[in-house]
């Protein structure tokens, strides 16, 4: 394991208590969850994406 990133991490550690970090990490969860709900390649999209592909003439 590369010994910075160790040394980071005992940091970290060092200065947040069991609570905080659980805290903190729900938080990466729910903000993570709400990221997951942006999705370009929906049903309707696709669907929309298709038409208009349909509608277009080719030479």
């Amino acid at each position: 394991m590369n010994t910075l990133k160790l040394q980071e991490e005992l940091k970290r550690d060092r200065h947040l208590d069991p609570r905080t970090r659980w805290r903190l990490i729900q938080d990466m969860i729910t903000w993570g969850d709400a990221q997951a709900t942006v999705r370009r390649n929906t049903r309707e999209r696709c669907l929309y994406e298709q038409r208009l592909k349909n509608q277009t003439v080719k030479p």
